[in-house]
C-alpha cells in the first residue's frame, strides 16, 4: 500500500514552508499530499519541500498570477520577497539592504531537482553572473552553513558582496581561457557550477569547455538563458535550429546537441549491443573536439529544460546488458504457454528481497 502523508508547512524560510492557494484576491495556507515511501516522506517533512522530481497535487500560486506544480524553497522565497507578493503590501522597509534578485522562476524546478542532495553539506558553488548579489542569500538559506559561494563577474562593483567568509567574488572575463586557468588553480574544488553570465555564445561555450571538466566527479554543471542561441546580439542565429550547420557550430544550444552525441559515444560506431566508446575512429570523427572523451567518461546524465541545460557528473559505468535467473521465451511466436501465477511469483520475490509490502 502506498503511504500517504499530508504535510502542512509552516511559514518560515528554513524549515517547514507554507504553500499558498488563492481564492479571489485572498491567499490561504494549503496542504497537499505527497505519496512515497515512509523514509522519503520523513525526509520531505524534515526538508520542508517536495522531493526532487515530485509534483504537488494541485498547482500552487506562489506570486499573483503565477502557478507551479513543483513548489520548492525557491518559490517560497519569492512568496516572501518578490515585489508583487502580497507579503509586500504595503511595501516593507525591513529589507532595504537585501540584494535584489532578478530571476526566472521557471528555473526553480531544475535547481531543486539537481541541487537538493547538497543541502546541509559542505558545498562549493561557483556562479558566473553576480549582478546585484541576490542569489547569495537565496542559496545560503537553501544549502545551509556549509555553503561557499564563488561569484564570477566582469563588473568590479560586485566586489561589494565579498563581505563574508563564505562569499568570494572574482573579477574576470568568462570567455578568457587564461582566466579560467587561474580560477581552477585558486579553487580546486567546485561542486556546483551555474553559468548565468553574459550569455554570449563565446562566453557560454568557453566556460563549459574550461569548467565542466573541473567540476567535481559527482558534481553538477548548469547553463541557463539558452534563448540567446537564437539572438544575433549574443552571437546566435535566429530562425535556425540544429538542422543548420552554422547554428550547430556557433551556438551554445548547438554545443548541447553535440554533447548529446558525446554522451552516446559508445554507439556511434554502429554496434547497438556493444559499448564501443574506445573505438579509435571516434578521435577522427570528432577531430578538433578532443574533450569529447573526457566528457563521455565523466558526464552521467544530461537534463534539458526550457532555457537551461544540466550536466550531472558521476560514475560512468561501461554499458552492458545482463539477464536474471528464470525462464524466457523466444522473440518470435512460440505457441501457447502456461499462464504465469503472479501471486506465487511476487510472494517468493518479496520473500527473497525481504520486502513486506501489500
Amino acid at each position: 500500500m502506498t503511504s500517504q502523508l499530508v504535510l502542512a508547512f509552516g511559514s518560515y524560510l528554513f524549515g517547514f514552508m507554507t504553500c499558498y492557494v488563492s481564492v479571489g484576491t485572498l491567499y490561504f495556507p494549503a496542504t497537499y499530499v505527497i505519496e512515497d515511501t515512509p523514509q522519503q516522506l520523513e525526509a520531505a517533512k524534515e526538508e520542508g519541500m517536495i522531493l526532487p522530481f515530485e509534483r504537488t497535487k494541485e498547482p500552487i500560486e506562489y506570486i499573483p498570477g503565477h502557478f507551479t506544480d513543483a513548489y520548492t524553497y525557491f518559490h517560497h522565497y519569492l512568496y516572501h520577497f518578490d515585489k508583487t507578493s502580497p507579503q509586500q503590501a504595503p511595501p516593507t522597509t525591513d529589507f532595504q539592504d537585501l540584494p535584489m534578485l532578478h530571476i526566472w522562476p521557471n528555473y526553480f524546478e531544475a535547481y531543486h531537482n539537481h541541487w537538493q542532495r547538497y543541502r546541509g553539506k559542505e558545498v562549493t558553488f561557483m556562479e558566473i553572473g553576480v549582478q546585484s548579489g541576490g542569489k547569495i542569500p537565496l542559496l545560503r538559506n537553501y544549502f545551509g552553513s556549509g555553503f561557499t559561494y564563488i561569484g564570477i563577474d566582469i563588473n568590479p562593483s560586485t566586489k561589494m558582496f565579498d563581505g563574508a567568509d563564505y562569499v568570494n567574488i572574482e573579477i574576470g572575463n568568462s570567455e578568457d581561457p587564461a582566466f579560467w586557468k587561474e580560477m581552477r588553480a585558486k579553487y580546486p574544488k567546485v561542486d556546483l557550477f551555474l553559468d548565468d553570465g553574459g550569455h554570449t555564445m563565446k562566453q557560454q561555450r568557453v566556460a563549459m569547455e574550461e569548467m565542466l571538466p573541473h567540476v567535481q566527479y559527482d558534481g553538477v554543471y548548469m547553463c541557463e538563458d539558452l534563448s540567446t542561441s537564437w539572438s544575433p546580439n549574443f552571437g546566435g542565429h535566429n530562425f535556425q535550429d540544429s538542422r543548420n550547420e552554422d547554428f550547430r557550430r556557433d551556438t551554445m544550444v548547438g554545443l548541447v546537441h553535440r554533447s548529446m552525441d558525446w554522451l552516446n559515444a559508445a554507439w556511434i560506431p554502429g554496434k547497438p549491443m556493444i559499448d564501443s566508446k574506445n573505438n579509435t575512429k571516434l578521435n577522427d570523427f570528432w577531430l578538433g573536439e578532443p574533450w569529447w572523451k573526457e566528457f563521455s567518461s565523466s558526464v552521467k546524465h544530461i537534463h534539458y529544460y526550457n532555457q537551461i541545460v544540466v550536466y550531472e557528473k558521476g560514475l560512468v559505468e561501461k554499458m552492458f546488458a545482463t539477464k536474471t535467473i528464470g525462464y524466457s521465451i523466444p522473440y518470435g511466436d512460440s505457441g501457447e504457454h502456461s499462464k504465469v501465477d503472479w501471486s506465487s511469483v511476487i510472494e517468493r520475490v518479496q520473500a527473497k528481497l525481504r520486502i513486506n509490502k501489500s
